[in-house]
């Protein structure tokens, strides 16, 4: 049935609509990174599946060479979340999408890293004060304390990005 479907909504496609990737959202996928979005975002669309129950027929997966990706390491009902925080996370990062473009750069993952802390006013709040080096007005030094407390909190909170950034060293602005 899935198969029919697909073709179904490939009919007529033409031109760069038909070299669309094609995802399937579920559990024993790759796991959904920063930069799986930016390529979707980069590209020219995507046509996403959402399975339920038991999934999508092996052969139905082979035959179009779907991508499986997924949210996380768990289970849920089907894919329609999962769907939803993939597009919400693709979209994100097209361009005009959000008020500020600098927005979608400076944050987690764009870097392999966390993000670091951000801090409002007041000056002090409930007796706890913003970092000093921030209300310095030091651009360099706001921007290596930011580095610091980036490494710091992915080092201590995802060992497993940590690893990934200290292997591969800084990730260069595109």
């Amino acid at each position: 049935v899935l198969g029919a479907a697909i073709d179904h909504a490939a009919r007529g496609m033409h031109g760069p609509r038909g070299k669309w990737p094609l995802i399937y959202l579920t559990p024993r996928g790759a796991p959904m990174t920063q930069g799986l979005m930016q390529d979707l975002a980069s590209g020219d669309g995507v046509t996403l599946l959402c399975g339920r129950f038991e999934g999508v027929d092996e052969r139905v997966l082979e035959h179009y060479a779907i991508q499986e990706v997924s949210l996380g390491d768990f289970v849920m009902t089907g894919g329609e979340i999962a769907a939803q925080a993939l597009i919400d996370a693709t979209v994100r990062l097209i361009p005009e999408v959000l008020g500020n473009a600098e927005s979608a750069v400076e944050e987690s993952f764009s870097a392999g890293l966390l993000e670091h802390p951000h801090y409002t006013r007041p000056a002090e709040w409930q007796g706890r004060t913003i970092p000093e080096v921030l209300m310095s007005g030091h651009h360099g030094k706001v921007a290596e304390w930011r580095q610091e407390q980036a490494e710091a909190i992915t080092k201590e909170r995802r060992p497993d990005l940590w690893d990934a950034f200290a292997h591969a060293g800084p990730k260069e602005d595109k």
